[in-house]
């Protein structure tokens, strides 16, 4: 084993642009193997995929320190990062860990639904054809919990105002949009890696 190689990232391609920007940029140096988002649908997928990740790397490099970019998505999620070698990005889901704890708290206490960028162009797959929500239906169920939609634009792809639109018509709540820096998740990525180091 090359005790230089960084440690290699799985991650939750939520974050799939965001990542590759960091790393375009020379602000992160984490090898990356990104996990279809939509399997957090299927928890029961989204863990069995996840495991054969960091199964498969194992076998390919035992001593190899791993980062896992996700937030408490499936229930063995603590047993993954209780691995030698082995931290998880800080955050009990995707946008804690780009906004960083404070500001995620704050807007949730405020009622807010977060969409990220990838989800937000599959919103009507999410909630109509995964959560069988339609009308009127879509409507009282969101507005039970929430009083607006927040739109994180990570400024790396063009921000979707039709598509918003139309979310928040279904919906039945306002939109607004929310710059984002990538600073939280570098941090937060950064953190996990010097963890994974020290305690291979």
């Amino acid at each position: 084993m090359n005790p230089e190689l960084p440690p290699l990232c799985v991650s939750c391609s939520i974050f799939r642009r965001e990542i590759e920007e960091l790393r375009a940029s020379g602000r992160l140096d984490l090898p990356v193997h990104f996990l279809d988002s939509m399997l957090h649908m299927v928890p029961a997928k989204l863990e069995s995929t996840l495991q054969e990740s960091l199964d498969a790397i194992r076998a390919a490099d035992p001593d190899r320190k791993v980062v896992i970019a996700y937030g408490d998505c499936c229930g063995h999620m603590e047993t993954y990062e209780s691995r030698p070698g082995t931290a998880r990005t800080e955050g009990i889901n995707c946008c804690e860990i780009i906004l960083g704890r404070e500001a995620y708290r704050r807007l949730r206490k405020e009622g807010v639904f977060f969409l990220m960028p990838e989800w937000t162009l599959a919103w009507k797959d999410v909630f109509v054809e995964q959560l069988g929500l339609l009308g009127p239906n879509a409507k009282t169920f969101m507005r039970e919990m929430h009083t607006r939609l927040v739109y994180l634009d990570t400024g790396l792809v063009p921000v979707p105002h039709g598509t918003l639109r139309e979310a928040s018509e279904f919906l039945g709540l306002p939109y607004e949009i929310m710059n984002v820096p990538l600073d939280f998740l570098l941090a937060s990525l950064k953190q996990a890696a010097s963890f994974a180091r020290a305690h291979g």
